[in-house]
């Protein structure tokens, strides 16, 4: 007998009906009670709550003044915006009829209706927290709107005061609201610490702001700049943690390598804001830490640049005061700070100074490879840029030299900038600029006690004055000899300085470098006389000219170059020279003659002659640099030839080499040293594979042809 299943559905059903029945499903008896609230507009809030309250703490005002707009014998009223306000010393405190005065303006306006409304929509504490939204929006606008650009000494006094009784009065009043209290009552608890919290957070928007301001105000830093001194007195209130500290290096950097350190940047202007940076960071963080993570960056930099050590140099031995005709007014700067870095003490024994009552310790972010420097002046990071002392004290001897050799007068700058640096650097690295600056003051006294004795003489046998300056060669850099024939009256002249020369000292003779020095002259012409210091080959070129009766004065490149044995290139460039003084002019292709008279003409003739001057003024400079380049590529070349049988017996004898190994074995070599780098050998190794003594084989390996 088959079983029937009564379906699912239906028991669900039965289920279902025995425990909701009919009777106890009802409709509900009064529909009116049901509610339906209407949708909250957070975003229209706010709105409204920012409209209104922008107005009561002073923000985009202007000539608004807060209290009584009175001045009594406490002082005046605060005013707004804060470029009206007087100094902040002179603000009286706030009254209580000027706290009433606020309050009366609060109550008129539509701030408790607009709070009582929202509390209703959102409740209490949904207001609280969209309010302190809407609050921390319209501080960070106060301090954009009112203290940007604006650089006084008492900023934070300003701000100090906008949030105790403006900022913090307003809070009071909305607590008054949201609790149904009265003013008079004490705050909650929870509510006492909230003006401070206030306060704190407009100081870290004020030190956002000054942290973008700061890396433009030290590019534009000038001597006594109280903009960056403001600056830094701003945001001494805002490094006071880890956190701010890290944002205003990390921002400091990132506008720094974006704005200048990039290659269009000249090494002058990174040095000159590298000062600037040392400078400001000091004063900010006298230990260093931030100075330190910053000057990672320009230092990386600077010792990628060629010019680096040398626009330094420069600078050190230019004299505080005068404008440099090198490098321009970053060298003064140098200088200055040499001057002022001459009278510090630095005896002091860092660390171990047991005496020193201002010991701090290391800030707690500082980083693991920071090292307090023993020096904290401008001179001292500087001369610290390298690792190695001796790239900075060879191109100091360089330097030193040539000007030694251009100064005819006292060297009291030189040595007082020797003996300071030979305390940072130790005497012996600086033994040979010492000798180099004993030799110029030895050749005063011997050049003043020749002439002394030749004297007598002078008057019957009129010649140039000659001034020499007695070098011990060992001790000074190569120079570049670019040896020509000087005219009879200086050869003559040369002779009899040799003879009085060889009476004071028996045991020594001359050997003469025409190329260096400084010439006088004094030329004579029909209608003028014209006095210039030039170099000697200049005053070499220019003396040619001397007999003008042979045709008609007028001389050629070529024969010049042939008489006097010089280059084409510095003849030429020597007489553009003369061309740019009016002394010569151009009468043919590479032939010029003596200007005599100069033409008669007016203003626009004479604007021509001025243009063509500047013009033939940068075209002898360029030559005279073209002409020192092939001088000392030439020299190079000589210099490099002396080592051709080096490499060739090398070579022959232990069989081909690589690069590096030819270069490590000439520093082995060759005495004192091989002078010159991997590349410069390259080149010359080139040169013999060229002319057939080497070949290069397999891996770059270098090989003799034999």
């Amino acid at each position: 007998m088959a079983k029937v299943v009564a379906p699912p559905v239906a028991r669900n059903i039965s289920i279902f009906n025995s425990v909701f029945t009919s009777k106890s499903v009802r409709a509900p008896t009064n529909r009116s009670t049901r509610r339906t609230y209407p949708v909250v507009d957070v975003a229209e809030i706010v709105s409204q709550l920012t409209e209104t309250v922008k107005p009561l703490l002073g923000i985009n005002t202007e000539a608004w003044t807060w209290g009584r707009n009175v001045a009594t014998e406490d002082g005046e009223p605060f005013r707004f915006p804060p470029s009206k306000c007087t100094s902040m010393s002179r603000v009286r405190q706030p009254q209580p009829e000027d706290y009433m005065w606020y309050y009366d303006m609060l109550d008129g306006s539509d701030l408790r209706n607009g709070l009582a409304q929202s509390k209703v929509q959102l409740g209490a504490f949904q207001l609280q927290k969209l309010l302190a939204d809407v609050l921390n929006r319209l501080v960070k606008e106060y301090v954009r709107w009112a203290y940007r650009g604006l650089y006084r000494a008492d900023v934070v006094d300003h701000l100090e005061f906008w949030s105790k009784y403006i900022l913090g009065q307003f809070l009071r009043y909305t607590v008054v609201i949201l609790t149904n209290t009265d003013l008079s009552s004490p705050l909650p608890d929870m509510y006492k610490d909230e003006q401070n919290r206030w306060h704190a957070t407009a100081l870290t928007y004020l030190g956002a702001l000054r942290t973008e301001e700061l890396f433009a105000a030290i590019a534009t830093e000038k001597p006594n700049n109280t903009v960056v001194h403001n600056i830094i007195g701003d945001l001494r209130h805002f490094v006071v943690n880890p956190a701010t500290r890290t944002y205003l290096t990390n921002n400091f950097i990132a506008v720094l390598s974006d704005r200048t350190l990039q290659s269009g940047s000249s090494t002058i202007d990174i040095l000159h804001l590298y000062i600037a940076i040392i400078r400001a960071f000091r004063q900010l963080d006298p230990k260093g830490v931030l100075l330190d993570r910053v000057a990672k960056h320009v230092r990386r930099y600077l010792r990628e640049r060629d010019d680096t050590v040398k626009v330094i140099v420069s600078g050190l031995l230019s004299e505080p005061g005068k404008e440099s005709d090198v490098d321009g007014e970053a060298l003064v700067e140098v200088a200055e700070e040499l001057h002022r870095a001459q009278d510090m003490d630095e005896s002091g024994d860092g660390e171990l100074d047991w005496d020193n009552m201002k010991w701090l310790p290391d800030p707690i972010d500082a980083a693991p490879d920071y090292m307090k420097s023993t020096t904290t002046d401008v001179i001292g990071s500087l001369t610290s840029l390298f690792e190695s002392k001796e790239i900075f004290v060879k191109e100091l001897q360089a330097l030193l030299g040539d000007r030694l050799l251009q100064s005819t007068g006292n060297y009291e700058h030189e040595v007082s900038v020797l003996n300071h640096l030979k305390a940072r650097f130790g005497d012996s690295a600086l033994q040979a600029c010492e000798v180099m600056l004993r030799d110029v003051l030895e050749s005063s006294k011997v050049d003043a006690a020749i002439h002394h004795d030749l004297a007598g003489g002078a008057a019957n046998n009129p010649m140039p004055q000659l001034h020499a300056k007695v070098l011990s060669r060992l001790f000074w850099p190569p120079m570049s000899d670019q040896a020509f024939t000087l005219p009879s009256e200086v050869l003559r002249a040369q002779s009899v300085y040799e003879k009085g020369f060889e009476q004071l000292k028996q045991s020594r003779q001359i050997t003469w470098v025409p190329s260096l020095g400084r010439v006088d002259i004094e030329l004579q012409l029909e209608d003028r006389t014209v006095r210039e210091s030039v170099l000697p080959y200049q005053a070499t070129v220019i003396y040619a000219f001397q007999d003008r009766l042979e045709s008609a004065g007028t001389k050629t490149v070529s024969e010049i170059a042939t008489e006097q044995s010089l280059s084409a290139v510095l003849v030429r460039s020597a007489c553009i020279f003369w061309v740019s003084k009016r002394v010569l002019v151009e009468a043919g292709n590479d032939a010029f003659t003596v200007l005599e008279t100069l033409p008669d003409g007016g203003d626009v003739v004479m604007a021509d002659a001025s243009g063509k001057q500047d013009a033939s003024a940068a075209a002898a400079e360029a030559a005279a640099a073209q002409a020192a380049r092939e001088a000392e590529e030439e020299e190079r070349r000589q210099k490099m030839a002396m080592y051709h049988q080096f490499v060739v017996s090398m070579l022959t004898n232990q069989g081909a080499m690589p690069l590096p190994r030819i270069a490590m074995m000439l520093n082995i070599v060759v005495p004192g040293g091989f002078p010159f780098s991997n590349e410069e050998l390259k080149d010359f190794l080139g040169s013999m594979v060229k002319d057939g003594q080497l070949e290069v084989g397999p891996g770059g390996n270098y090989k003799a042809i034999g």
